[in-house]
């Protein structure tokens, strides 16, 4: 098939050949291959047979491609913010993506970034137009996490399985949200035992043995409480493996000392314990999310040293 890229004005920019994969009302998959030069960006390179494989919608505001080496190697997700795709109705019908100059990268290792804001501002589109882009931003932002979370749950069940590992959840500010997220992932009962959600000091306590010294001394939201947790999932589930979550999602309940979206994330392995702090700056919601992220770069990260 053949795919065009046309600017916002509707004028052609490039065209190139696809192999359609899937098609149905909602999309169009295609795969097609890089067939330039090699071309140095801020985020990857690309490199002459590289494989995109490139989603179509024909009622959202962007496509996603996912790029691979010719040797199958992952190097990232990109989003294109655009108008609804669309086929001609000719008998060897060619398909029609309208680019908004608005876009976002996603890497193997769950960075995203948005690209080319400021020709998305200097665009002259129209106020309805402008507004239906910034909304399909959100909406793929929200896509690209769910395909690099896949990817690295893949990744974490694959390196675990090799190593004879399993692993157990303690959360308390994610609520669970971390245990949905890795049991979406197919397969994953062959590392996943299973977890906790101790929200009170009592739970964390009782159900992973984090000392009542500790949560005196250093409260609930602490490095020391959350390493306690992340040891207390892994020896009281019989795991390799234990990741924790504690902290203060908002919108109240922070302190000059201990804000809204303070969280500690830690790891316990084989190899010792490892805790993170962090500052997230979003609301109740996007703080959850982002702990959840960030624990399963640290559970890839962990699990391949």
């Amino acid at each position: 098939m053949l795919i065009h890229k046309h600017n916002h004005h509707g004028e052609r920019k490039v065209s190139y050949h696809g192999a359609v994969l899937m098609r149905d009302l909602q999309q169009l998959i295609a795969r097609a291959e890089w067939r330039f030069p090699t071309q140095e960006l801020p985020y990857t390179t690309l490199v002459t047979g590289d494989v995109f494989i490139e989603t179509f919608y024909f009622q959202r505001w962007y496509n996603v491609f996912e790029i691979r080496a010719a040797d199958g190697v992952l190097k990232g997700w990109y989003a294109n913010i655009t108008r609804p795709t669309y086929l001609t109705t000719d008998p060897d019908a060619e398909l029609i993506w309208e680019d908004l100059e608005l876009d976002l990268w996603m890497s193997p290792a769950g960075e995203m970034q948005v690209l080319d804001e400021d020709e998305f501002a200097a665009s002259n589109i129209s106020s309805i137009e402008r507004a239906s882009a910034l909304d399909a931003l959100d909406a793929a932002r929200a896509d690209l996490r769910d395909r690099w979370r896949a990817h690295a749950l893949a990744t974490l069940r694959d390196n675990l399985i090799v190593r004879g590992w399993r692993m157990a959840t303690a959360e308390s500010c994610t609520g669970g949200m971390l245990a949905n997220v890795i049991t979406d992932q197919p397969g994953i009962s062959r590392i996943y035992l299973g977890g906790a959600v101790a929200y009170d000091n009592a739970v964390k306590s009782s159900a992973l043995g984090v000392r009542e010294e500790t949560l005196r001394a250093y409260g609930a939201v602490s490095a020391q409480t959350a390493a306690e947790m992340a040891r207390g999932a892994r020896e009281r589930l019989g795991a390799e493996v234990g990741v924790s979550t504690t902290g203060i999602a908002g919108p109240d309940g922070g302190s000059a000392e201990k804000p809204v979206g303070l969280v500690y994330i830690a790891i316990s392995t084989p190899s010792g314990d490892f805790v993170e702090r962090h500052i997230w700056p979003h609301d109740r919601s996007g703080n959850k999310h982002a702990s959840v992220d960030r624990a399963l770069q640290m559970l890839g990260e962990g699990c391949s040293r």
